[in-house]
């Protein structure tokens, strides 16, 4: 199910934002976009997001950057003093006089605070990279679940239009044996009008019974509700995740469709199956959004 999420963090004068989407997809995948400073801990961010999301594509961007009131918290001021003595010893040495740009002391390795270096900073920021990460994925759950509660209204709207398609059928199905008996009774009769030859009652009985045998769909019904019913009680329950199994159940109503669409042979059936099979695709289509 697609989604989107934000968070925002500060820390130590620092920012973190996290932005967090999601797209489907039959499982989930995790794409992560990470400062350097944090991706040999990608893994246990991973796991953080797991714990949440259970399937879609997953895209996670984090960044880390001062915050907007304390530019100067990337300047390390000893660093910076350590500069400024070893100038002076050295002009004093010289005999020289000493004139400092500030903007020529900052570009010295060192002088401005990396969280990609500083290790120290790094393990302070962690738990808060944690924190904002979740916050973001929560953000993004709570759009999906609003979305989710539009897909659980149309998921059953498609189950009651499939099974009222299966109740169409089936009362199709009842008059189609003795209508096909009538109509074959009809054929042979004109047929044979004008001659003496009588109609053979038992081989249009056989032919009857065949008929009736080949264009049954009666098992196919059965189990197609029983497939209905299941994926109802999946929609309402509370097993999480329940995708998979919608899939399963969603792909075997179409299975059971199919059937039906080879064994029957014309009229208003057939167009009721087609029917069938296409709101069962658009059933087909929507699971692929559910967790």
């Amino acid at each position: 199910m697609t989604g989107f999420g934000s968070a925002e963090v500060q820390c130590d004068q620092w920012s973190l934002l996290a932005e967090a989407r999601t797209v489907n997809h039959r499982d989930l995948q995790l794409s992560l976009r990470l400062p350097d400073a944090f991706h040999l801990r990608e893994f246990d961010l991973q796991k953080v997001i797991e714990k949440k999301i259970r399937r879609g594509h997953l895209y996670l961007a984090l960044t880390c950057r001062p915050a907007a009131e304390a530019g100067d918290v990337l300047i390390d001021e000893q660093t910076l003093k350590g500069y400024l003595s070893a100038l002076k010893r050295l002009a004093e040495a010289e005999g020289m006089s000493l004139q400092v740009e500030l903007g020529s002391l900052l570009r010295l390795p060192g002088a401005l605070k990396d969280v990609t270096t500083d290790e120290t900073l790094r393990d302070r920021l962690w738990p808060h990279v944690v924190e904002v990460t979740e916050a973001a994925v929560d953000d993004l759950v709570e759009m999906r679940r609003a979305e989710g509660a539009n897909l659980w209204r149309e998921l059953h709207e498609i189950c009651a239009s499939v099974n009222k398609l299966v109740d169409a059928i089936e009362r199709e199905q009842a008059g189609l044996v003795a209508a096909y008996r009538d109509r074959m009774k009809e054929r042979i009769a004109r047929l044979l009008a004008g001659t003496d030859v009588q109609i053979d009652e038992e081989s249009l009985a056989r032919e009857v019974a065949l008929f009736a045998d080949r264009s049954d769909v009666s098992e196919e019904i059965a189990r197609l509700r029983s497939h209905i019913e299941q994926f109802r009680q999946a929609l309402d329950g509370d097993e999480i995740p329940v995708g998979r199994r919608m899939e399963f159940l969603g792909q075997e109503m179409l299975r059971e469709a199919s059937t039906m669409a080879a064994k029957i042979p014309a009229g208003a059936q057939v167009r009721q199956v087609l029917e069938l099979k296409s709101e069962i695709e658009r059933l087909r289509e929507q699971v692929r959004n559910v967790e």
